[in-house]
């Protein structure tokens, strides 16, 4: 995103008489160097006002101060300083507060590193020593750690993310909190945590987030309950190999030697379709195929089979082939689905005048595969000549 685009924002704002800044994560990431993502904007403007200093807003959540701002295409969230009250059940305060201070509304935040506030002059207002932190790739909760967890227990998931993807590490007034608090996960939706664990297998020193979850007891408030294995038992691997959010579940699946994948994955509520694939790549890597042979690349395809490979590489085993190779043996395929088969079921009927029946699936099959190896051409003549060598055990049914 723009941040020539939300300095206009916070210069609006102020020349209509309020204070704003860009808050959070963008804080963090452009002073550790790292890719930009959404642009928050803090304000003592309340919403009401924002709406009017601006044409073309949204309100999102203005019962909590936010109201998105569209400026030249792109969208940012504009929050009103605030205090919140208790949180009644783990996630949302009893009441939201309004007011005038920069430095309140950081101290609602959960951690040092995302507590800090940039002005438009490029000044940063810093109360909770984030900058330090930073420096010293550090992970400390705003004031209390404990409180920060009650208030939403979903903070030490993230706070195990931000281990995975800065390569940070606890403080150990927060690594304490976060294991007393631990058992407050089960009070979060599956969905929520499912979301941030994600985020934390994606990241470049997820090996290290994973042992704090183990080093820590935390895997039996996870949706799927302990871990089998502790990660002490087995080698380090290097998780760069593996490329994708599948990739890095099946890779897990693996690691921790989950029997039952897909049922496992259920507990995690992932969409079926991941399951599904996640749980294929588990079977595909556990069958040890032969990444060389055009069957097998044709019956799982050329994506799930340089995942595979991928996966082999990071349990420290060759899969023996490129990713190279992998993909120019795809491409070389004569078939690579049963759409593109030259002959359908019913021409096999034509051809030996049979009734349907599970015979047309089966000739069908062995035909892909006489394709596949390239025994038979894939042209309606080379199959109707096959077939007619085959023919009379096919006449009767």
């Amino acid at each position: 995103m723009s941040l020539k685009k939300a300095k206009e924002i916070i210069r609006q704002l102020h020349k209509n008489g309020h204070e704003a800044y860009i808050v959070g994560g963008v804080v963090r990431d452009q002073l550790l160097g790292r890719p930009l993502g959404d642009i928050d904007i803090a304000t003592s403007a309340i919403p009401e006002m924002v709406q009017r200093i601006f044409e073309k807003t949204i309100p999102v959540g203005i019962e909590h101060g936010t109201v998105i701002v569209r400026m030249e295409g792109e969208s940012f969230e504009v929050t009103t300083f605030r205090k919140e009250g208790e949180y009644e059940d783990f996630r949302h305060p009893s009441e939201v507060v309004f007011h005038d201070s920069i430095e309140k509304d950081l101290s609602r935040r959960d951690f040092t590193v995302n507590a800090m506030a940039l002005s438009s002059d490029g000044k940063i207002i810093d109360p909770y020593s984030g900058k330090e932190d930073l420096a010293n790739k550090l992970i400390r909760a705003v004031g209390n750690a404990e409180d920060r967890f009650q208030e939403d227990p979903l903070r030490m998931m993230r706070a195990l993310r931000f281990i995975s993807t800065l390569g940070f590490h606890l403080h150990q007034d927060t690594r304490l909190a976060l294991i007393s608090c631990g058992p407050l996960l089960k009070k979060v939706s599956v969905e929520r945590i499912r979301e941030e664990f994600t985020k934390l297998l994606l990241g470049r020193h997820c090996e290290q987030a994973l042992k704090c979850i183990k080093e820590m007891r935390l895997d039996p408030f996870l949706p799927s309950g302990p871990f089998a294995l502790t990660f002490n038992q087995v080698t380090k691997y290097d998780w760069n190999h593996l490329e994708t959010a599948v990739e890095r579940w099946a890779g897990l699946l693996i690691r921790i030697g989950v029997e039952r994948p897909y049922d496992w994955l259920n507990e995690w509520k992932l969409p079926t379709i991941l399951r599904k694939r996640i749980s294929e790549l588990v079977q595909i890597i556990r069958a040890e195929p032969d990444f060389s042979c055009d069957l097998t690349l044709y019956h799982y395809g050329v994506e799930q089979m340089v995942s595979a490979s991928n996966v082999k590489r990071f349990m420290n085993e060759d899969p023996g082939v490129s990713e190279k190779h992998i993909l120019n043996r795809y491409d070389q395929l004569s078939l690579k689905d049963r759409s593109q088969l030259a002959i359908d079921g019913n021409d096999l009927m034509d051809m030996v005048k049979r009734t349907p029946g599970p015979w047309i699936a089966e000739i069908l099959e062995e035909i892909e595969q006489r394709v596949v190896k390239g025994e038979v051409k894939n042209t309606f003549p080379d199959i109707k000549e096959w077939i007619n060598e085959c023919k009379r055990p096919l006449e009767s049914d």
